[in-house]
């Protein structure tokens, strides 16, 4: 099976997140602290460097107080 992996969706999930933990007053810092997810990957995630795993997006829409279908909402990232 050949592994399929999206770098625009990647990216843009990585923008998005960016987007809303600014929207909610937040640096990486501040969401790995509350997340327990380190710095170094919320900031991978946030350039797109990683495909981040589908119990990392709950995590941060919990501590984000978001709807996990937010954070998949690309009509607001610039192209």
């Amino acid at each position: 099976m050949k592994y399929l992996k999206d770098e625009e969706f990647i990216k843009k999930f990585g923008q998005k997140l960016k987007q809303v933990r600014e929207s909610k007053g937040l640096s990486q810092e501040q969401l790995s602290l509350l997340s327990e997810v380190s710095q170094s990957q919320i900031a991978r995630t946030e350039l797109g460097q990683v495909n981040t795993s589908i119990s990392h997006v709950a995590i941060y829409a919990k501590f984000l107080k978001v709807d996990p279908k937010e954070l998949f909402d690309f009509s607001t990232v610039k192209k």
